[in-house]
């Protein structure tokens, strides 16, 4: 198609100026490797290859890893990531695990990657539907596969503009598996059979940790200062304007509730300065503690590390969500601190976490509040212990009862990886 081929030519006109870009921006350099990226020497034959963008989707990858190990045990695996935050958690999380970086989109990066790579199948996470990797992996016969599919209100709404040029690529998705009937019906519009698709569930469900061991909170509450008892508020993944909306609820809660302590934790350790410098009053950074630093009384902690945000809900009176409170982001994974059983926050804007969102509020196991009524609710919270163990416990039977996507899932892969690359 004519469209395709002007994609082609567009990537190829872009490539240079951003290798230029690349170079020049010490921070982003690394993503040079994308033109060409390594097949790990360490991978075996005909791996299943699965492609995480960025930090979210990777966490979302290591449950699925985990069960394509127990599942396929002789089949080598191979994670790829596209973002330097994806790249740097993909080696947090990967364990044994190979990891490389997933081409860039042009058709000589991808076709060079499946030379050396040769996988059984292309497993893409979420969103991840790439033009150029789904058209050369399927003209090889490789099969692709959308795990976890889901298309938000913006991407429909892009991919609605030049559907003429998407058709086809959902077309040649091997299968689909969505995490709503929503998001399959809008896979079905653009392109993909009725008989691909299908809806499996969100396995964000079966990818949160339920508990952590008790050393391991005691450890972090040391090396923190945060000793047992003290309340605890954490703020996780915040975007712009939430260390505002933090900064104000700590001001009106700090004074009624003398032992309390909040935790801060920015989705990107960019902003990690935007998210000090909202606050009046000395903050203890984690990075510091981990390379030695006591506390000196802060009641402030500044998560400017990745990885342990789960930990840090681990040891919370109330966890909130950030990202959900102003329109833009719409939401984060509110089943991380929910898993936890710890009482869960968050505001109007969830999006695109809308079935977790949706299974906690009915099951009355988070509370969804605006910017303007976020300080009452924490008040009222932390004052009414029994109502945050009902609010707790509630969340976590929520999450539990909605598990098992990922099975559902790898039995839709099943046929498709025993028929490789002979599709």
């Amino acid at each position: 198609m004519l469209s395709h081929v002007a994609y082609d030519v567009l990537t190829t006109l872009a490539a240079a100026p951003g290798a230029v870009y690349l170079a020049a921006c010490p921070k982003y350099r690394p993503l040079l490797r994308r033109f060409a990226p390594r097949v790990p020497e360490s991978l075996g034959n005909h791996p299943i290859w699965l492609q995480a963008c960025s930090m979210g989707e990777v966490n979302a990858a290591r449950p699925i890893l985990e069960a394509m190990a127990v599942r396929w045990p002789d089949t080598p695996l191979l994670l790829t990531t596209s973002t330097m935050s994806g790249w740097r958690q993909a080696h947090a999380i990967a364990g044994g695990t190979p990891t490389a970086w997933f081409p860039f989109d042009h058709r000589v990066s991808v076709s060079r990657f499946l030379d050396r790579l040769a996988p059984r199948i292309l497993v893409l996470l979420e969103t991840e539907v790439w033009p150029n990797a789904v058209r050369i992996a399927r003209a090889r016969k490789i099969p692709v596969a959308l795990l976890n599919g889901r298309i938000s209100d913006k991407h429909f709404t892009r991919y609605k503009r030049i559907a003429r040029f998407w058709r086809p690529i959902f077309a040649a998705l091997s299968a689909a598996c969505a995490q709503n009937e929503e998001y399959a019906a809008r896979i079905r519009v653009l392109g993909a059979g009725e008989s691909i698709v299908h809806v499996t569930g969100n396995t964000k469900f079966d990818g949160v940790r339920t508990a952590f061991p008790e050393a391991q909170i005691d450890a972090l509450r040391q090396q923190t200062g945060i000793l047992p008892g003290r309340p605890v508020v954490v703020f996780g993944s915040l975007r712009t304007g939430d260390e505002t909306l933090a900064a104000t609820c700590w001001a009106g809660l700090r004074a009624r509730f003398p032992d309390l302590c909040l935790v801060v934790a920015p989705r990107h350790l960019e902003r990690v300065h935007d998210v000090c410098a909202a606050f009046d009053e000395p903050y203890l950074l984690r990075s510091e503690t981990q390379a030695g630093r006591a506390p000196a009384g802060e009641r402030i902690v500044v998560v400017d590390v990745m990885g342990e945000l789960a930990a840090f809900y681990a040891m919370a009176a109330v966890a909130v969500i950030g990202g959900s409170f102003y329109p833009g982001v719409e939401g984060h994974n509110p089943l991380e601190s929910a898993a936890l059983g710890i009482p869960t926050v968050f505001g109007p804007y969830m999006r695109n976490f809308i079935d977790p969102a949706k299974a906690l509020l009915e099951s009355g196991g988070a509370m969804q509040v605006d910017a303007g009524g976020l300080q009452e609710t924490l008040a009222g919270l932390l004052t009414e212990p029994e109502a945050r163990a009902r609010l707790g416990g509630k969340g976590r039977a929520a999450v539990l009862a909605n598990q098992g996507a990922i099975e559902r899932s790898l039995d839709i892969l099943e046929p498709l990886l025993r028929s490789g690359r002979t599709r």
